[in-house]
């Protein structure tokens, strides 16, 4: 369907203005980024999610295990693209 190649170029319009209004929400989006080797970090749509893609299943794991440990407070869940 689509490329990583593809994903990578793409953006959302809303992250700006979300971000500037949300600022704990661009740190979030920074954080797993800054995590190891995410192919990419995008918030969803109007900002209901923060995504974070990874190629690897244990990357993602571990990605769910920092995260958690950081934000203990905020839900988040692995599942994987079919």
């Amino acid at each position: 369907m689509f490329n990583a190649e593809y994903l990578l170029r793409q953006e959302n319009a809303l992250e700006g203005a979300t971000f500037s209004r949300y600022p704990k929400l661009k740190k979030i989006k920074s954080f797993l980024e800054n995590l190891k080797n995410p192919l990419f970090v995008r918030m969803t749509g109007s900002g209901s999610v923060i995504i974070a893609y990874y190629q690897s299943k244990k990357d993602c794991e571990m990605a769910k295990v920092q995260f958690k440990r950081k934000y203990k407070n905020y839900w988040c869940n692995t599942s994987k693209t079919i």
